[in-house]
């Protein structure tokens, strides 16, 4: 797989109904598909659009295309505000993307922001002070095996009486 190490948010700078017709726009520049990764459209539904697995059509500056995860969100945010529906939507994804691929908030950018771009993008009327406050730090989970036992049920009592003194244990099977 690809390695992400960052997020780039985008508007589509355009009012299209849907994902499909954003496709649509970049299949007829003769784009293999759809440049971004995901779309959010305006009810917060959030498309899959072009795999990880081959280099994105969103951002050509600071080699992007090659090491990032490109979100749209549907409109023209210098007309106009995102919707509540696609800010919640990108929060959601975004914090599922950065566990996912644990990528620190401090690599979560908009497009303007990315060093060589040359865009307004994702427009004046986007919150960006609202996202970056909400942007979570990825939570790093550290495993401790304490012991083996030769039965469920002793494993199970084990994580119970530790869960009792305030440790967070649960039992998985080798």
């Amino acid at each position: 797989m690809t390695i992400r190490n960052y997020i780039v948010i985008h508007h589509t700078a355009a009012e299209e109904k849907n994902a499909r017709q954003v496709k649509q726009y970049h299949l007829s520049k003769g784009w293999k598909d759809v440049g971004y990764n995901y779309i959010i459209e305006k009810e917060g539904v959030v498309v899959p659009g072009r795999s990880l697995e081959i280099p994105g059509a969103h951002t050509k500056a600071g080699g992007m295309n090659y090491k990032s995860i490109g979100i749209a969100l549907i409109g023209n945010f210098e007309l106009r505000r995102p919707t509540e529906q696609q800010l919640h939507s990108l929060l959601d994804l975004t914090a599922k993307l950065q566990r996912t691929y644990d990528i620190p908030k401090e690599n979560v950018l908009l497009h303007r922001a990315v060093p060589g771009a040359n865009t307004l993008c994702p427009g004046k009327f986007f919150p960006a002070k609202e996202l970056s406050l909400q942007l979570i730090e990825p939570t790093k989970l550290w495993r401790v095996q304490l012991g083996a036992f030769t039965t469920k049920t002793g494993a199970a009592d084990y994580a119970t009486r530790l869960r009792h003194i305030g440790i967070d244990a649960f039992v998985i099977e080798k």
